[in-house]
């Protein structure tokens, strides 16, 4: 059985003043409400833009945190020096990671959610989170650099480390420092990759990414360089693509009627999926950096503020939809969950690739799903909103050779963010 979520009491219709909204962001990034932060998102967002001193500024609507994905540079990373500016990696990154060169890993992607469903058949049950979020998405990134299998849980453990804790140094916020586990996290993963990208430019070209990242003719990059650029895809790609895979499986089992769409139709799996980053996205805050003095929607923002964009308050603001808080797949909403122009996440296509790929082949192949003990959990970061686990009983596992989509059936592409934004401004006008 599933408990549900602990619900958070709040007045509304009243006036937030500036200590209650500071309080409930101290809350927030604390990780005090992971079972349901969402009454309290949605208070902050009536606050308006919350500023925190030390030049920190937390944006909760839709309209700000859109202007400020794109009008404000990423934020530093709180460890390490990437040696490699943000815009030539997204640029060398969006290249490898086109649209053909995505579409071409989907009977991968197949083969490792029919393994994996497989290999606990036997068992009659299944932990969502450790069983298909993290093996499947680790499986796909590994096989795109050319990494061994065999390497799978010592990378595990180190992208684990990359986001052990809340990384939100900031005087006030009553956040820990950095933990030492982390810095030890990226030194290894750095030095790691960095080996796998010598060995490629040394050896044959394995047709791998990192072998394309060292070999490319006129954007070649150094060894350093490609390291940078394979633990940016693991580290931004490996456990958000997780946290919406086991998101995504919750959302069914909360509404079973979405399985009998799916498997009337598998690409009802894209307005899942969309869905599901809107309602309940994997990442909860985006850190911005002020490169200018900006006007964000009429606010003043300084040179060098730092912006702490609330996904999950943004997503639920009533002026995009008459329901905000309600998981609906009817229609387009809008959604930041990739970012937005002109630093949209790279890793977007294959995240949805798989998460699209795993909702179908779990509604056609576990039969009789349901949760199978306690309550779901989350991991105490306020940044990912993953859960640490997600038991599931079922009646039976349907056979491997199960055809993936009925004659005439297939995933169509998202909306694009055209599209989208063309949506939000019906709505907003």
């Amino acid at each position: 059985m599933d408990s549900g979520r602990s619900a958070v009491h709040l007045p509304s219709g009243s006036e937030v003043g500036h200590d209650e909204a500071r309080t409930l962001v101290l809350r927030f990034l604390r990780g005090d409400i992971r079972a349901d932060p969402y009454p309290v998102l949605n208070r902050l967002r009536e606050a308006g833009p919350v500023w925190l001193g030390d030049g920190v500024v937390v944006l909760s609507s839709y309209a700000h945190c859109a202007a400020a994905l794109r009008a404000a540079d990423p934020a530093p990373a709180p460890t390490g020096v990437c040696p490699v500016p943000i815009s030539r990696l997204h640029r060398v990154l969006h290249r490898a990671l086109n649209a053909q060169a995505v579409a071409d890993l989907a009977p991968l992607v197949r083969t490792f959610v029919d393994d994996r469903l497989d290999s606990v058949a036997a068992r009659g049950r299944l932990d969502v989170v450790s069983d298909l979020a993290h093996p499947v998405p680790l499986a796909v990134l590994s096989r795109l650099l050319g990494l061994p299998d065999g390497d799978a849980q010592w990378l595990h453990r180190r992208l684990t480390a990359l986001g052990a804790a809340p990384v939100l140094p900031i005087a006030g916020t009553g956040g820990p420092p950095v933990p030492a586990a982390r810095c030890e996290a990226e030194t290894e993963l750095e030095t790691y990759l960095a080996a796998a990208a010598r060995g490629r430019r040394l050896g044959e070209d394995s047709g791998d990414l990192l072998s394309r990242l060292v070999r490319a003719d006129g954007a070649r990059l150094t060894d350093a360089e490609a390291a940078a650029a394979g633990r940016f895809l693991l580290a931004s790609g490996y456990e958000t693509t997780a946290a919406l895979v086991s998101g995504g499986v919750l959302a069914l089992l909360r509404a079973p009627h979405e399985i009998d769409a799916l498997l009337r139709d598998p690409g009802h799996a894209v307005r899942l999926v969309e869905e599901t980053l809107r309602v309940d996205p994997p990442m909860q805050i985006v850190r911005r950096r002020a490169g200018a003095d900006l006007d964000l929607c009429g606010m003043r923002v300084p040179r060098g503020t730092l912006l702490l964009l609330l996904l999950g308050a943004a997503h639920r603001d009533p002026a995009l939809t008459p329901h905000p808080d309600v998981f609906t797949t009817d229609g387009v909403s809008p959604h930041l969950g990739f970012g937005a122009n002109p630093h949209h996440c790279v890793g977007a296509p294959l995240a949805r690739l798989v998460a699209q790929t795993v909702l179908v082949r779990f509604a056609q192949r576990v039969t009789g799903p349901r949760f199978a003990v306690g309550s779901t959990s989350y991991r105490p970061s306020a940044e990912l909103r993953g859960l640490r686990a997600l038991w599931v009983d079922a009646d039976g596992f349907a056979v491997r050779d199960l055809p993936w989509q009925p004659a005439a059936s297939g995933l169509p592409a998202p909306p694009s963010s055209a599209h989208a934004a063309r949506a939000a401004a019906g709505r907003t006008s």
